[in-house]
């Protein structure tokens, strides 16, 4: 079983399924256990401008982090990479505080923030939790699968306790984000312990400038990329009232399993691009596992189409049974989940061409779902979110054909994802007739 995890696409996509699993507990228990719907909303707000705040950019940094470690070979006695890499996520989570602390006043409306504490709360919180993400990937391009899993166990462990005990206690949700706080600042302490054992303290202008020059383009591409989300939704709001607007947002939303293991191998891969030579074996290692993920993927996506309508009457209730439509369109997202083209750009740092891509990607989004949903209705936007993520897939494998001389059947596994694709497109085309 062990060295099932000594694999490292597998042993990150394992810490991400922790992850999941202890938020997901944290929910659970707060909704079971006697937070008021109030209560749960101030904790849930604090994560969302927490994220909103930070996650584009802390993606985008670790995803240029990956692919520029390797290519600049050093030694843990004079290897400063990893220390400058940290300067760098430092100054922008003081960034981000800061920008939270100027635009107090919008946030704290959008979130329904009240008071001082759970805003100062919420700025300690992204001050500690940011800067620890680093830790996971250094384990990762340091091959310390292990450690990653225990530190995976031992902190998301003690997170679902230390939030939830307050609950218990009944001593309200100041508490929780406390204990919040509290697991960020273990996690923070461990990541510069991790950090300080692995790389000198010398800075270096030089690696800043390049990895930089390699985050931004790729943080602007997350940017870009989840503010489709957002679009799409003010697109519903403004052709469809509150209620229209609820049964869109319960439906539109992926299987998390889609995410957690397609971007954990995205992300493993790219710690081991840099090396010319090695490049064959990484094309085919991402085949390799991307068939993987196919035989779990696709069954899933098929049986979650084929009982979507069941399920979301049983879940939700009638009131949200069109939500099941949405679903079911968005199930078909799984067909570009499991491509990866932009793992072998992003790899051989062509994030430019990334960035331009998500930008056209965006654009066509915008585009066609004005078109669709004069047509189709809520359907159609649901549509136009699947279209356009396979086209920038598609735009990808060609900028990799024409541009970087790679055949897009070295690293997709054409065998299993084509006859899929065409089960998966007609237990849809099945469960819409009779939906």
């Amino acid at each position: 079983m062990l060295q099932y995890f000594k694999n490292s696409t597998r042993a990150l996509q394992a810490f991400q399924v922790i992850r999941f699993i202890a938020m997901f507990a944290i929910g659970v228990g707060m909704a079971r256990l006697g937070f008021s719907k109030e209560e749960i909303g101030s904790y849930e707000a604090i994560l969302f401008i927490s994220g909103l705040l930070t996650t584009f950019w802390i993606t985008g940094l670790i995803q240029a982090l990956l692919p520029l470690y390797s290519y600049q070979v050093g030694d843990d006695k004079t290897d400063n990479r990893l220390f400058n890499a940290l300067v760098v996520v430092l100054a922008l989570t003081f960034v981000a505080c800061l920008m939270a602390i100027v635009f107090r006043g919008a946030l704290t409306d959008f979130a329904n923030l009240n008071g001082n504490l759970p805003f100062y709360l919420m700025v300690l919180y992204i001050a500690l939790s940011t800067p620890s993400t680093l830790t996971e990937y250094v384990y990762l391009l340091k091959g310390k699968n292990m450690l990653m899993l225990t530190y995976g166990f031992i902190t998301y462990g003690l997170q679902v306790l230390f939030v939830l005990l307050p609950v218990l206690l009944s001593l309200g949700v100041e508490c929780s984000v406390l204990g919040l706080i509290l697991i960020s600042a273990l996690r923070f302490v461990w990541m510069l312990v991790v950090v300080f054992r692995n790389s000198t303290i010398d800075f270096s202008c030089m690696f800043i400038k390049e990895y930089l020059h390699d985050g931004i383009p790729l943080s602007l591409k997350f940017l870009v990329s989840t503010s489709g989300l957002y679009i799409d939704q003010l697109i519903i709001g403004h052709y469809y009232d509150s209620s229209t607007f609820a049964i869109y947002r319960f439906g539109a939303r992926e299987i998390p399993l889609y995410t957690i293991l397609t971007v954990s191998l995205s992300n493993s891969m790219l710690a081991n691009f840099g090396r010319g030579d090695h490049l064959p074996k990484i094309l085919n290692t991402i085949k390799v596992e991307s068939r993987r993920l196919s035989h779990i993927l696709f069954p899933i996506s098929i049986l979650a189409v084929l009982s979507s309508k069941l399920l979301f009457g049983f879940i939700f209730g009638d009131a949200f049974k069109d939500s099941a439509g949405v679903f079911m369109i968005y199930s078909l997202i799984v067909v570009s989940r499991v491509l990866m083209p932009q793992t072998i750009a992003q790899g051989l740092r062509k994030n430019g061409a990334v960035l331009t891509i998500s930008i056209i990607e965006m654009l066509l989004n915008i585009g066609l779902s004005l078109l669709l949903i004069n047509r189709y209705g809520i359907y159609g936007v649901a549509l136009a979110t699947v279209v356009v993520y396979l086209i920038e897939k598609i735009l990808l494998i060609i900028y990799n054909r024409v541009r970087l001389k790679i055949p897009a059947s070295a690293y997709v596994p054409f065998d299993v994802i084509v006859p899929y694709s065409f089960i998966l497109i007609a237990a849809f085309l099945l469960s819409w007739l009779l939906f």
